[in-house]
């Protein structure tokens, strides 16, 4: 009993510092490569792996002498293993890839995957180690108890980092507390052992090993490597990214996840992005300003003269640090709104005259919800009938590539279904103008006319004909047949990537093509059960990540909320895995093949709910707790699988728990890597939800067909 006990308790533990472990280091990964999905899709799946990998490998560890020693030195040295990994990620960025160099796709893989093996393959060593030292209770398996104890560690960790940790302090001052906590679950463990020795070492190396972690201070030593010759004058960990504030030479840099957001004095910039909007209208009075807005573009933009200017930025954390470093003034007229800008338009009742769009390329699924057919019927509806949009992508006025060329043309497309008119003025970016008014190219002279003084975009230092030229250059490489960006058809998202990848040389098709080829093969070497729980796991990440996505568009990007869709989903996990005894007094095969079924159709259900949701309007309460009802679901349904397939596997307690968990983690990696980065901008949610369907239903007719001839 008192040995179960201690094995639960490491188990908890297990699962409380891997998933703190994986948000943060998944931040840090962003954070340090600037990374977006396909960069998480990668580190991620590298991740689920190599845990994996160590749940496969420690199916031999009962052959290990002193095993439980062992075991209590692995738990142990786990508890700095990631406060370490990401020190050395830090480091690994400032020696291997100096600042200025640009890391590809191939570079973010081998360093994912050699920074991440000790951790990983740790934690999934000890899971099928852990699991396997379980008594076997007369009727009972084990594993799917193990599975939901990890499980509900995780959700616990979850819920503590995402609504406590990253709204208080930073990565490593968190990370330091996690230890702590971990290593109190490592000395209950070792407070049921046996051996007196155990009972005494383990707190004293606990203790020093705390002592250790809170004598020096990671975080100064991390930030003067990644900001080397600037002077840092802020760092704050916030829900929504880390910001940092540096200056160098009199001139201040703001960064939020390692992106340069903007340098205090970039007065050409400021002055493209706002004027040649503002110029078009007779009479800007309301403007909309979708972020970048502490960069200096506001005061530019008072030059007209308007009555309100709504500044939309969605961190509170980038408006009050301006403010504090007097980055940006109080201006009257001005108003600072702290929301996400998609669920500001939807839900205000202000018609504005410009809108300008200062977001980055849709180098995200997030940012890609402002790129979208969706969204400009939304603002449409927003805008006065002379209105103006603007919005901007990287330039390629002098060489447009084909991967560029079918970026802007996706974009241009989709403001074309909804405005008369739409130019593209190439400059430091290529701005995209759209309104159903006229739009003119001479923008210089317009200024002049209007008497709006300019230090850069007037007649004195802008060539207008240039201007005019680059223009009909980028508009005649348009092609009109690369179609429309949706919200749950996000092709610009994918465009963007293949841009990205092209500096490299990497083939998008070919990355895909050999994901695609694993999972076949995953089939073909897979017995009829671990298949099951394969497409289980490549289920319950692929929906999850659906349902995320599907939840910003309906919502917005609300932070809290999406902490708690996962943290439900981790509930999930846990009381399926340890409610299968509740449900189901035996374990027929029937009930395994049943559960695959019920899989497949809530993938279809799913996509049912999803596409209603724009048609019957509901109140947000109710939409919320469907969202909620759906993650769980899934979650609840995969763990109860674990649970049947741990039962159903052949072999001893080490065999099944190595092989169900790496099967399972398995098909998780590929499920998050596929789903993001492949299947939703090819395919969109509706294609990507019938796939899970048409899996899990391969699944069980292979399992129904192989279980009858035996």
């Amino acid at each position: 009993m008192y040995k179960r006990f201690a094995i639960f308790s490491a188990l908890f533990g297990l699962g409380f510092i891997s998933i703190s472990t994986q948000i943060y280091l998944l931040r840090e990964f962003l954070y340090v490569f600037q990374g977006n999905e396909l960069v998480f899709g990668v580190v991620l799946a590298n991740w689920m792996l190599l845990t994996g990998f160590g749940a496969y490998i420690g199916r031999f560890s009962q052959q290990i002498k002193n095993r439980e020693p062992f075991l209590l030195f692995l738990l142990i040295l786990l508890s700095v293993i990631p406060i370490l990994t990401v020190l050395k990620l830090d480091i690994w960025r400032c020696v291997v890839f100096p600042t200025g160099t640009m890391v590809g796709l191939r570079d973010i893989f081998y360093s994912s995957l050699l920074l991440q093996t000790p951790v990983c393959f740790l934690s999934g060593f000890l899971f099928t180690a852990l699991a396997s030292s379980l008594s076997k209770p007369k009727g009972r398996n084990p594993l799917g108890g193990a599975y939901a104890v990890e499980s509900l560690g995780s959700m616990v960790a979850g819920a503590l980092v995402n609504f406590v940790f990253l709204w208080t302090m930073g990565s490593f001052p968190g990370m330091k507390i996690i230890a702590v906590i971990f290593l109190g679950t490592v000395v209950i463990y070792s407070f049921f052992q046996h051996a007196i020795i155990p009972k005494i070492a383990v707190p004293l190396f606990a203790g020093g090993i705390i002592y250790a972690l809170f004598s020096f201070s990671l975080t100064d030593f991390s930030l003067a490597m990644l900001y080397e010759g600037q002077d840092l004058v802020v760092d704050r960990e916030t829900p929504y990214g880390r910001v940092v504030v540096t200056e160098q030479s009199g001139q201040q840099n703001v960064y939020e996840n390692g992106v340069l957001l903007f340098s205090s004095g970039n007065v050409i910039r400021n002055e493209e992005s706002v004027h040649f909007a503002m110029i078009q209208h007779d009479d800007p009075k309301k403007i909309l300003l979708l972020s970048g807005g502490l960069s200096g573009a506001i005061p530019e933009i008072m030059k007209y003269n308007p009555v309100r200017v709504d500044y939309v930025e969605l961190n509170p954390a980038l408006t009050e640090m301006s403010e504090e470093l007097g980055l940006q003034e109080e201006i009257p007229g001005v108003r600072f709104i702290n929301a996400d800008a998609r669920r500001h338009i939807t839900h205000t009742d202000s018609i504005y005259d410009v809108a300008l769009i200062k977001l980055p390329e849709p180098a995200t699924l997030q940012v890609n919800r402002y790129y979208t057919d969706d969204f400009f019927r939304i603002l449409k509806r927003k805008l006065g009938s002379d209105g103006v949009v603007s919005m901007s992508l990287p330039t390629g006025s002098d060489y447009i590539s084909e991967e560029a060329g079918k970026l802007n043309s996706c974009l241009y497309n989709t403001m074309k279904k909804h405005f008369e008119h739409v130019v593209i003025l190439p400059s430091g970016q290529n701005y995209f103008l759209a309104s159903d008014d006229s739009l003119s190219l001479r923008i210089p002279t317009m200024i002049m006319d209007k008497g709006i003084e300019t230090n850069y975009v007037n007649r004195w230092y802008f060539d207008e004909k240039l201007l005019q030229d680059r223009s009909r250059f980028v508009m005649s490489q348009l092609d009109e047949t690369v179609g429309v960006n949706y919200d749950f058809h996000p092709v610009a998202y994918f465009f963007q990537q293949s841009y990205w990848l092209s500096y490299f040389r990497q083939n998008y098709a070919l990355i895909g093509g050999l994901i695609c080829f694993l999972i076949v093969l995953s089939f073909l070497a897979l017995t009829p059960v671990n298949a099951g729980l394969f497409a289980a796991g490549f289920t319950a990440t692929s929906t999850e990540i659906i349902l995320l996505l599907g939840f910003q568009i309906t919502f917005g990007y609300v932070y809290q909320a999406l902490g708690v869709l996962i943290m439900v989903f981790m509930l999930g996990l846990a009381l399926g895995a340890g409610s299968r005894r509740l449900i189901f007094r035996v374990g027929r095969k029937k009930y395994y093949l049943l559960l695959q079924l019920m899989l497949a159709a809530l993938a279809i259900l799913i996509l049912i709910m999803i596409t209603l949701i724009p048609v019957f309007r509901m109140a947000d309460t109710l939409l919320f707790a469907l969202f909620l009802i759906l993650s769980f679901s899934v979650a609840f349904l995969t763990g109860l699988e674990f649970s049947f397939a741990s039962l159903l596997s052949k072999g001893g307690q080490e065999k099944v728990a190595a092989n169900n968990y790496s099967v399972d983690l398995y098909g998780s990696a590929l499920g998050a890597l596929l789903t993001a980065v492949f299947f939703l901008p090819l395919v969109g949610i509706s294609g990507t939800l019938l796939f899970l369907g048409i899996l899990n239903t391969s699944t069980a007719v292979l399992f129904y067909i192989t279980k009858r001839n035996e």
